[in-house]
C-alpha cells in the first residue's frame, strides 16, 4: 500500500506525517495511521464524522511494532479488538518500513540463533545465551536484525520460566503460552547436541 505524504495542520500538530493506511473496525469506524519518518512512533486516528481524533499511538523499530497504547477510553475495548487493530497496524508499518528501506539482501541472522517459528505475521528467533539455563526470545525485523521480546528459563530445553522485556509486557497470555510452546520445541530439538 502506496502511503500518502501529508502537510499536518495546526489542530493535528502533524506536520510532515505520511498516512500510511486507514482501515474499517468491525463497528464500523474508520481509523487511520499515521506516521513521520526516523521517529519510531505512529499516531492512531478515528475519523468521528469527518473530524480526526487521536486515540492512540504505536511505538516501533526496523518495521515491527513494539507497542501499542490507547487513549481512555479506548483502552477499555476487549482484548480481541485491541489484536485486531494491533493486527493492521502491525502490517501497516511493517509495508511502510519495506516499502522505503529495501535492502538488496538482508543480513543473515546471527549463527547463534539456534531456531525461528512464525506466529501471527511475525518471526521470532531463539537465542541462547553464555549460562546454559538462559536463553532470549526475539522478533526479527525485515532486515533479520533481532530485538529482544522474552527471556527464557530452561532446564535442559523445558521452559521453567517466560518473562518479558519492557515494551512486551502487555503481551496477551495465549500469545505466551504460544511462544513458551514454540521455543520450548526448538530448545528441547537443540539440548541434545549441546545445550545441557
Amino acid at each position: 500500500m502506496a502511503s500518502k505524504t501529508m502537510q499536518g495542520t495546526n489542530r493535528g500538530g502533524m506536520a510532515g506525517f505520511e498516512i500510511l493506511g486507514e482501515w474499517q473496525t468491525a463497528t464500523g469506524n474508520v481509523l487511520r495511521l499515521k506516521a513521520r519518518r526516523k521517529t519510531g512512533y505512529a499516531s492512531i486516528w478515528l475519523d468521528y464524522n469527518g473530524d480526526p481524533i487521536k486515540i492512540g499511538y504505536a511505538a516501533h523499530a526496523g518495521g515491527v511494532v513494539r507497542e501499542v497504547r490507547w487513549d481512555p477510553p479506548w483502552n477499555e475495548q476487549t482484548t480481541a479488538w485491541k489484536v485486531q487493530q494491533r493486527n493492521h497496524i502491525a502490517w501497516l508499518i511493517a509495508d511502510w518500513h519495506a516499502e522505503n528501506i529495501r535492502p538488496v539482501h538482508p543480513a543473515p541472522l546471527p549463527a547463534s540463533v539456534i531456531g525461528v517459528f512464525e506466529l501471527d505475521g511475525f518471526r521470532f528467533a531463539v537465542e541462547p545465551t553464555t549460562a546454559n539455563e538462559h536463553a532470549v526470545l526475539s522478533v526479527v525485523n525485515t532486515e533479520n536484525g533481532l530485538t529482544p521480546v522474552a527471556d527464557l528459563l530452561h532446564e535442559h530445553g523445558r521452559i521453567c520460566g517466560l518473562v518479558t522485556r519492557p515494551g512486551w509486557k502487555g503481551t496477551p497470555e495465549e500469545r505466551r503460552r504460544q511462544w513458551r510452546s514454540e521455543c520450548e520445541a526448538i530448545l528441547t530439538q537443540t539440548a541434545p547436541r549441546g545445550g545441557r
